[in-house]
C-alpha cells in the first residue's frame, strides 16, 4: 500500500478466498499499523467493506526448502505437486487431522508453504510436520536465517528497504506496480510524476569486504570521502562467503562494479555494487528447468 505521496506505507500478502472475501496477511509488528490505515481509508471513501481481525485466533507455521514438498506429501492426501499446487496460490488442505489454509509462498525464496490454522492446533501441526520430516533432516530456523536467504534472493523488507521515506520505484519494485491499469489507487498520480521526473536514488546490492563485522542497516556510505548514502539491511552471505547489504545511493552512482566505502563500527570497508539477485528463487529455477526440458 502506498501513501498519497507515492511512498511505501505497508507490505501485504492478499489472498482472495471468495469473490468478495479476502485474507490479508502482514508482519506481526504491523498488525494495527496496517489495519488502522485500511479502516481509515474505507471510512473516508465510504466504501462498503467490513474488516475482521483474526490475529488472535489464527497462527502460522511455515515449511521451506527443496525437500518441503516431499515432507508435506507424507502428511496430506492433497496433491501438492507443482502442477496441482502452483506458486502464489492458496488451498484448504488437511495436514494430519488439522485443516489449514496453505499458501505456496516463502520469504526464504525456496520451495515452501505457509500454513494458517486455528492457534489451538499449532502444537499438533508442528509435531506432525517434524515427525514426517525426521528422515529428511528437518529442523527449526529463525529470523536471522530468513534474513540471509531473502537478501540473497533479492527480497525487500518493509521497515528497511521499504519505508514511507521511499517510493517503490527506487526500491526496485516495478514488477509490482501497474501504472497503466485503469483502476485508480492511492499514490498512483504521485508515482507517475516521480517516474516522469526520474529517480534521484536507487537501491543497490553491495558485497562488502569485512573482517569480523557485518552490515546490519543504517550505516554510512562514502565515495571519495563524501557521504552519499546509507545501508538498509545486511548479513553474512553463506552463499558468497562474505558480507552483503542493501543500500540507497544516488542514481548516478549505481553502476555495477562501482566501489564505495561502508562505515562499520567506525572503520571503513570496501563495498562493490553487485548484480542481484545472488541466487534464483525456487519459482525462477523451476521455470528455467521446465523451459530447458522443452528444448530437449
Amino acid at each position: 500500500m502506498l501513501t498519497p505521496r507515492g511512498r511505501v506505507y505497508a507490505e501485504l500478502t492478499i489472498t482472495r478466498d471468495e469473490e468478495n472475501k479476502y485474507f490479508v496477511i502482514t508482519g506481526s509488528g504491523s498488525e494495527l499499523h496496517d489495519l488502522r490505515w485500511m479502516e481509515e481509508k474505507a471510512y473516508a471513501g465510504k466504501y462498503d467493506v467490513q474488516f475482521k481481525n483474526v490475529t488472535d485466533d489464527v497462527a502460522c507455521l511455515s515449511i521451506a526448502g527443496p525437500l518441503s514438498r516431499d515432507i508435506l506429501a507424507k502428511v496430506t492426501e492433497s496433491d501438492v505437486s507443482h502442477a496441482a499446487f502452483k506458486f502464489m496460490t492458496c488451498q484448504s488442505i488437511k495436514i494430519g487431522d488439522v485443516t489449514v489454509k496453505a499458501l505456496r509462498i516463502s520469504y526464504t525464496g525456496e520451495l515452501g508453504w505457509e500454513f494458517y490454522h486455528d492457534k489451538g492446533d499449532t502444537s499438533k501441526l508442528y509435531d506432525t510436520l517434524m515427525k514426517a520430516g525426521e528422515p529428511f533432516g528437518i529442523g527449526d530456523f529463525g529470523t536471522y536465517a530468513i534474513n540471509v536467504m531473502r537478501l540473497e534472493k533479492g527480497f525487500r523488507m518493509w521497515g528497511a528497504e521499504m519505508l514511507t521515506d521511499n517510493n517503490p520505484l527506487e526500491a526496485g519494485l516495478q514488477p509490482f506496480i501497474k501504472l497503466k491499469k485503469e483502476a485508480d489507487f492511492i499514490g498512483k498520480d504521485a508515482l507517475i510524476a516521480l517516474k516522469e521526473e526520474g529517480l534521484k536514488r536507487k537501491l543497490v546490492l553491495l558485497t562488502v569486504d569485512t573482517d569480523n563485522v557485518d552490515p546490519e542497516g543504517n550505516e554510512t556510505i562514502r565515495i571519495n570521502g563524501e557521504v552519499v548514502g546509507n545501508t538498509t539491511s545486511g548479513c553474512f552471505s553463506h552463499y558468497l562467503n562474505k558480507s552483503i547489504c542493501y543500500a540507497y545511493l544516488p542514481s548516478t552512482m549505481t553502476e555495477i562494479g562501482t566501489q564505495v566505502q561502508v562505515e562499520l563500527l567506525g572503520n571503513q570497508y570496501t563495498g562493490i555494487i553487485t548484480k542481484e539477485p545472488l541466487q534464483d528463487t525456487e519459482p525462477t529455477k523451476t521455470r528455467k528447468a521446465m523451459k530447458a526440458a522443452k528444448l530437449k
